[in-house]
């Protein structure tokens, strides 16, 4: 399972570059936004392997899934930010901006939800890393 999200990862992260000269040529405008979602698609696998096969022993297993979780809500809110910007504007003057001021706000506050809330600690032990 690990080794297939890696693949559609770094699959995806190949993709992204690709994906905006071909769409940008028979649609113009909308290959930033296919690169875009794929960069996304790939941080989200990239995140899930970090979430659900951790490098070192946690305290709380539980605490580290949702922190994880909602680092990876704010992590894809930050990167799709810059989209609504593009596009926000397009349909209705400064809808854009509000969006991604709303998209980036909202992604900081899930963050510090996830580290005051959810709290984690890094077992130190003889055998740091874990066994994978």
């Amino acid at each position: 399972m690990k080794n297939m999200l890696k693949i559609f990862s770094l699959t995806a992260f190949i993709l992204a570059i690709p994906s905006l000269i071909v769409v940008d040529w028979f649609y113009k405008g909308y290959g930033i936004l296919m690169m875009f979602a794929l960069i996304t698609i790939g941080l989200v696998f990239d995140q899930i392997i970090r979430m659900k096969y951790p490098r070192y022993r946690v305290t709380s297993l539980q605490n580290y899934h949702m922190n994880k979780l909602l680092n990876l809500f704010a992590l894809t809110l930050f990167v799709q930010a810059p989209m609504a910007l593009i596009f926000g504007n397009i349909y209705m003057y400064r809808l854009g901006f509000w969006l991604m001021a709303t998209m980036i706000c909202s992604g900081i506050v899930l963050n510090q939800i996830a580290r005051i809330r959810f709290g984690y600690q890094i077992e130190i032990g003889e055998k740091e890393k874990c066994q994978s």
